[in-house]
């Protein structure tokens, strides 16, 4: 996935002009001031997140009006008392882009029509039956209809050529039925948004080399981010050069055989490299770090950016700390994180995520979904802008003070997230799935600092897991700032969406333009070292940072690691086994010009900023 950089944007380069049309005239000049200027930031908020009246008007023109909204909706669920209190504090935490809440939130936070403030749910295919494949679909097209997305794992459904009790002789397998999830994908939106799919299956499913290799028929599955979930076993059978043994079994057919590990590693290797699929999940790493695994709320997939392992039923309740907003005296020697305002925002975060599930309890597309998440409490507070963060604080991206820092200042921020989440406990009660003695068992609470485990001891939480990154590309967008845990793109590129009224976007760096204006700087090129960008960072050093930030995230990360065009499958695998051994719950690549999507280079360089 493409992490979405920080920008401000220009005309398009005359070299570029056949690239795309114009822009369209219908983003307002208020709206156009309201982000300096920024075109691509102004239409982002025009086209995705401004509010609009029942026949389609835009009724919202500023950030501000969209704040005020969102900061009173959520507020609502407060205590009569405090409602105004908390809309005030929830407006302090948008103001600036402080927090970029997830983009269902600030779609459905007073909008009149029936969609949901959540971003994505598990769907699970209930059991190997057709009966349980149509009611997937229709449950998911219920789900795209109020705006969700959908994570599902195929691994239930028996595989290619095993008996089935019914006029065909075999099964077609449990790939086979992946179009018919990707067509209900595809066809149902909302508001003109198409829907968002994972499909996951396991590693030892007899159907995981047919998985593996479905999309590079560009006609198959074109609506679904697939992943293969990996086992530890799986990884020492590759490194062994093993054999690795393929299994179904339930009471109605029973397959087994075995292949050589790395016949499904080259396969998984080459998915990567050329076709930017399948990724992979430690899936292992994922159930050991989870602190779901009791009552009924044990993960079986994720989201569809794989930032959120989910029970069944399980949602996406996600919001960003916009960690650019937070640094002080930025690019001097001085350069420092301004801890108390950002302890302030993390609090805040909580409570308002907290808040939308109750502000969300009958807007949910099913009522199992109601029922997750109401019992688990399930939010994910995640991280935007790290790369603008380290570039203020004058450190280098791929360097040893920057994984140092990482580290130290995610160790800092779980504890406040969790502290946070008690107190929550102790005003309004802890979540209805909660187990005292199973929830502090678990390996990542173990890792809280003592002073947050004794209070979660006596007090148990409101949240069954609390933190996440995911890749932010629209909201980062909206916020001029890095995606994610992302380092800066590029310094400059042409940006092209496909979900934008205007198509391509000629896209400058904010921190870029603001340090040469700052001090004086006429040439890219003459640019500090710490401004590296994502293709000037050793994919090793990707790994790294990831494998850094996720020993203090409970859910997962979605971050991708980019590669040059010329990178060879030793590579691809080189990066698998680092991020596996460094305990990472899992890893993308994206070799470059893989997809027709991406962003573009600009052909000028240097170039010049205006």
């Amino acid at each position: 996935m493409e992490g979405a950089s920080s920008s401000s944007t220009q005309p398009l380069a005359p070299s570029r002009e056949h690239l795309g049309p114009p822009a369209a005239s219908d983003v307002s000049a208020e709206t156009l001031a309201a982000f300096g200027g920024d075109e691509l930031r102004a239409r982002v908020f025009h086209d995705k997140y401004a509010l609009r009246d029942r026949d389609g008007n835009i009724v919202e023109r500023t950030p501000n009006q969209m704040w005020r909204r969102i900061a009173l909706e959520i507020a609502s669920v407060e205590h009569p008392d405090r409602r105004a209190k908390w809309a005030e504090n929830f407006y302090w935490l948008l103001d600036e882009f402080r927090f970029i809440p997830g983009g269902r939130i600030m779609h459905a936070a007073g909008n009149s029509r029936r969609v949901t403030a959540l971003n994505c749910y598990v769907i699970p295919v209930k059991d190997d039956s057709i009966e349980s494949i149509f009611d997937w679909m229709k449950e998911a097209a219920r789900t795209y209809s109020l705006g969700g997305g959908v994570g599902t794992d195929i691994s239930v459904l028996r595989p290619r050529g095993a008996p089935v009790n019914n006029a065909a002789r075999s099964s077609t397998g449990s790939v086979s039925f992946m179009d018919l999830f990707s067509l209900t994908t595809g066809t149902i939106g909302q508001s003109g948004r198409r829907g968002a799919l994972m499909i996951t299956i396991a590693d030892n499913h007899p159907d995981v080399l047919d998985f593996i290799k479905v999309k590079r028929n560009a006609e198959k599955v074109r609506y679904a981010n697939l992943s293969v979930r990996i086992s530890d076993k799986f990884m020492r059978a590759v490194e062994e050069d093993g054999t690795h043994e393929l299994v179904f079994e339930n009471e109605r057919a029973t397959l087994r055989r075995t292949v050589k590990a790395r016949e499904v590693w080259s396969d998984l290797i080459s998915g990567a490299r050329d076709f930017a699929e399948p990724g992979v999940i430690f899936w292992d790493a994922v159930k050991r770090w989870s602190t779901s695994e009791y009552n009924g709320m044990g993960v079986v997939t994720t989201n569809p950016c794989s930032e959120i392992p989910l029970e069944p039923y399980g949602n996406c309740c996600l919001g960003n700390i916009n960690l650019a907003r937070f640094v002080r005296d930025e690019f001097t020697s001085s350069a420092r994180v301004d801890w108390e305002q950002l302890d302030r925002a993390l609090r805040y975060a909580v409570r308002f995520l907290d808040n939308v599930l109750d502000y969300n309890a009958d807007r949910h597309p099913l009522p199992q979904h109601r029922e997750a998440s109401l019992y688990s409490r399930r939010i994910g507070v995640g991280f935007t802008g790290l790369g603008d963060m380290l570039v203020m604080l004058r450190l280098r991206y791929d360097s040893e003070p920057a994984l140092a820092f990482a580290d130290g200042f995610f160790e800092r921020i779980k504890n406040v997230v969790y502290d946070e989440s008690v107190t929550l406990a102790i005003e309004k009660g802890q979540f209805p799935g909660y187990d005292a003695g199973s929830h502090t068992s678990q390996a990542f609470v173990k890792m809280l600092c003592p002073e947050v485990q004794e209070r979660i001891h006596r007090h148990g939480l409101r949240n069954v897991a609390l933190l996440t990154v995911p890749p932010v590309g629209s909201g980062a967008a909206l916020a001029g700032v890095t995606s994610g845990i992302e380092p800066i793109f590029d310094l400059s590129y042409v940006r092209r969406s496909e979900s934008l009224s205007q198509e391509y976007f000629t896209v400058y760096h904010t921190l870029v333009r603001e340090f040469m204006a700052r001090f004086g700087i006429e040439r890219q090129s003459d640019l500090p070292d710490h401004f590296v960008t994502a293709h000037q960072i050793p994919p090793e050093m990707r790994v790294r940072m990831q494998a850094a930030i996720q020993r203090h995230i409970d859910h997962a990360i979605s971050s991708t690691v980019n590669l040059p065009h010329d990178a060879q499958p030793e590579e691809v695998e080189r990066i698998y086994f680092l991020a596996w051994k460094s305990g990472c719950k899992g890893i993308t690549v994206y070799r470059d010009t893989t997809r027709i999507s991406q962003a573009l280079a600009l052909e000028c360089e240097p170039c010049t900023v205006i």
